[in-house]
């Protein structure tokens, strides 16, 4: 999993260059040679990069600035007045069929990010390292979809997910029974991207969402109306 401050020297190399929107990046050798880190570190920033809306990787043709107009990141988007459990709602509804599209369109480097993102949550040893594992596994499976209406799509999820009022809610829920679970059905999601199994990535994914209802719905969690 790649490091916050190589994240940032990534972050700062492209997005500081003063390049024009829609602009063509020089290529994952020519950025790791210029920072002095390897392909791996910047292929995984670039995902993060994607998953923001800061970049569009173009299978074939290359990297190059996302059109705020067309893709921008989520900081440009209205944001949306959405509960804890209308985001589940909506993540049910959408994301079990972007790991389907994730497994039929995934490259080897993407399926290395996920990998790398499914080794910090086996490791993550607090809640903040579990927060962020997840997130980043997600994150990478939507990127992995190299599309660029799903990786939108995500955006309003996780920019929703970040506005919204969680308070104390997944600290109860994200027990570390809960954690525990979570690591396997993430493992389930990965194996069947791996195998390009779309049927079985989007079951895995729909029983993973439903543990987290069920989860949620707890009366230790969050209660139906």
């Amino acid at each position: 999993m790649i490091n916050e401050a190589n994240l940032r020297a990534v972050r700062r190399f492209l997005l500081g260059s003063g390049a024009n929107e829609g602009a063509k990046l020089p290529t994952e050798r020519a950025i790791a040679q210029a920072l002095g880190v390897s392909r791996g570190v910047v292929r995984s920033a670039l995902s993060v990069l994607e998953t923001e809306g800061h970049i569009v990787r173009k299978v074939g043709s290359g990297t190059y600035l996302a059109i705020k107009g067309e893709s921008g990141s989520t900081a440009d988007r209205p944001l949306l007045d959405a509960n804890p459990r209308q985001i589940i709602e909506a993540r049910f509804a959408f994301e079990p069929h972007i790991a389907g599209i994730a497994a039929m369109n995934c490259s080897k480097q993407d399926m290395d990010r996920l990998a790398e993102c499914a080794e910090a949550y086996h490791h993550a040893g607090d809640f903040n390292a579990f927060e962020i594992a997840d997130e980043n596994f997600h994150a990478a499976i939507a990127a992995a979809t190299h599309n660029p209406v799903v990786i939108s799509a995500y955006q309003t999820f996780t920019a929703a997910h970040a506005t919204s009022e969680w308070g104390s809610l997944r600290l109860r829920f994200l027990t570390a029974e809960r954690r525990a679970a979570s690591r396997l059905e993430h493992d389930r999601i990965l194996g069947a991207i791996r195998s390009r199994d779309s049927d079985a990535a989007v079951a895995a994914s729909q029983q993973h969402l439903k543990n987290i209802v069920s989860a949620l719905l707890r009366p230790q969690g969050m209660h139906r109306p």
